[in-house]
């Protein structure tokens, strides 16, 4: 259907998650979009992205979920160990339907969501340089000298967001502490644990994930000062001598993990915003809240707010006002999580021995039931 006084154009800035499943969100209730993404196509990389159940709601809304499934794993446990190997605390769900989590490759998630949009409308090495606007219209420059005239501009260009820095230019992003490389390794049978895990010492953190297809994907935390030239110049060699003291499987990964098969960055969230919308102009995922990655939150946050904004333009039948409505919906959910995260990070990220220690055991007395309920807070959502 055709919602009123919705023929005005529509255009979206970035094409990863957030724009996609936007984009794939507002077809759904028969609105087009243009989307203009500033990396060439079949670009695609990436890592591993992991999915909670909030975000395979969302995405069976969206009418991909079969697909998700097809070419992810789902797992109703996630683990959390010392650099021994002994268990801190357990995670796990009876959920049938959509389970605790689901770990998929970055770029499997992108195809599916691409497969179900189309790609007639998506326009490639569209670097969006600036925009203008009215309050009715917006003009969008692009590096190549393309420019754009739209109704609505759909702000889905991640944590580096042109167009929230040319709105808020006040708001900057806050470093977490830490840094994080990230691995994918093929051919990973002798060295995958069939659950999510993640493994808390003093020296860093290391994440393990299956993926389909006999692939592992797995992430290091490590603390140090934010541009650290000398963190930032380790590769496999370095982390397997930080890490060779924790448990199996972890040196063995990092040993069968090639250089150009690992990637590293700081990690920053994004000062809290007010206002995620600027008379017809709307930020969205990163753009709007961008988290650390400590939860598994960040693509779950941006799926659920293209399916949020669709729902919002079905039942307010104009998308100006939807966009109104999406942000009172929206802003005290993203801020919680990105909250929770933040601080989930500085605990998890403790690199003194002896408070380690303590952390550990408190983790461990205390009731498996408190951390499921914290859980069940982020991951349940009402459509």
């Amino acid at each position: 259907m055709v919602l009123n006084d919705m023929e005005g154009k529509i255009a979206i800035v970035g094409g990863g998650i957030s724009g996609l499943a936007t984009a794939l969100a507002l077809k759904r209730i028969g609105l087009t979009v243009s989307i203009y993404e500033k990396k060439a196509e079949n670009s695609r990389t990436g890592s591993g992205i992991v999915l909670g159940s909030n975000a395979l709601r969302a995405l069976d809304y969206l009418g991909v979920l079969p697909q998700i499934q097809e070419r992810g794993i789902s797992s109703n446990q996630y683990f959390i160990f010392d650099n021994h190997g002994k268990p801190i605390t357990t995670l796990h769900s009876e959920q049938t339907v959509y389970p605790l989590y689901t770990f998929i490759h970055r770029k499997d998630l992108i195809d599916i969501l691409l497969n179900a949009l189309s790609d007639e409308h998506i326009f490639y090495k569209k670097k969006l340089v600036f925009f203008t606007t009215n309050h009715k219209k917006s003009q969008l420059f692009f590096e190549d000298g393309t420019i754009v005239k739209t109704d609505y501009l759909l702000a889905c260009d991640g944590i580096h967001s042109a167009i929230r820095n040319q709105l808020f230019p006040d708001k900057h992003l806050r470093y977490a502490g830490y840094t994080c490389w990230r691995g994918v390794l093929e051919n990973s049978y002798d060295h995958c644990l069939p659950f999510y895990s993640e493994t808390w010492g003093a020296k860093g953190r290391f994440g393990i994930i299956p993926l389909t297809n006999n692939r592992l994907y797995w992430y290091a935390l490590k603390n140090g000062e934010p541009n650290d030239t000398r963190l930032h110049e380790w590769g496999t060699d370095e982390l397997l001598s930080n890490f060779s003291e924790y448990h199996h499987p972890i040196p063995t990964i990092i040993e069968n993990t090639l250089d150009k098969d690992v990637t590293r960055r700081d990690i920053y969230d994004l000062e809290s915003l007010f206002h995620y919308v600027y008379d017809r102009i709307l930020l969205l995922g990163d753009a709007a809240h961008a988290t650390t990655p400590n939860l598994g939150q960040g693509a779950c946050l941006a799926i659920e707010d293209a399916v949020f904004l669709a729902k919002c333009a079905e039942q307010d039948k104009h998308l100006e006002t939807a966009m109104t409505s999406f942000e009172k919906i929206r802003l005290a959910r993203t801020k919680k999580v990105v909250h929770e995260s933040w601080m989930f990070g500085k605990i998890a990220q403790i690199d003194i021995p002896f408070i380690c220690s303590v952390r550990n055991m408190v983790m461990k007395w205390t009731p498996a039931s408190f951390h499921q309920s914290r859980l069940q807070v982020l991951q349940n959502l009402t459509l």
